[in-house]
This record gives C-alpha cells, structure tokens and sequence, in this order.
C-alpha cells in the first residue's frame, strides 16, 4: 500500500475531516478506489480511500477545491504550496487526489 505524505501540521485538519483533497504538483498516477496510508511528519494516522482524482491548473481551481483542500483562501493555500514547491505559476499542472480518511 502506498503512502499520501503530508506535514505534521495537518494531523488534526485530516482526523476531523476539514482536509479532504491534496494537490500535488505535476501529474500522479493515483486512481479513484485506491486505499492509501496516511502520513503526517513521521506518524501514520490511518487508511484513507480516494475517490476522485483530478488534472487541474492552479489558475483553475475553485473555491470548494480550496475549501476541500482545509483553507479559506487560494492565497492562503498557493502560499503553503510553495513552501513545498518553490515558485508556483497560474499554468503549474496539479493531481487534486480527494480523500476520505476509513481507518484510523
């Protein structure tokens, strides 16, 4: 079973369901059905099956992509991304992977 890393910091926004959706940059090959194990900083907190994946540009994502990715604002969530990506444009390609958590 493969992992979806994410920053420690997103624990408890995963656990209570306010951090539905990833977005990772360039094109992944994760697929809808696929159970993945949940990794925030150096603890698992569980089993998780996607349920949608999805090939946007960052310049066309929406305010539920935002609000389903745990932010309240595109500013807010492009600011957080680059401090895992550098640099990111209005044309980057991203794979949105939603997600429910199944097993903790």
């Amino acid at each position: 079973m493969r992992y979806l890393n994410f920053s420690a910091d997103f624990m408890e926004k995963i656990r209570k369901g306010e951090k539905r959706a990833t977005l990772r940059l360039g094109i992944k090959d994760y697929k809808p059905g696929e159970k993945v194990i949940i990794r925030c900083g150096d603890k698992e907190l569980g089993i998780a099956e996607i349920y949608e994946v999805n090939i946007k540009k960052f310049k066309d994502l929406d305010e539920m992509d935002v609000l389903m990715d745990g932010y309240l604002s595109k500013e807010d969530l492009k600011r957080d991304l680059e401090r895992f990506y550098g640099k990111i444009s209005e044309e980057d390609v991203f794979t949105q992977i939603i997600f429910e958590l199944c097993e903790i």
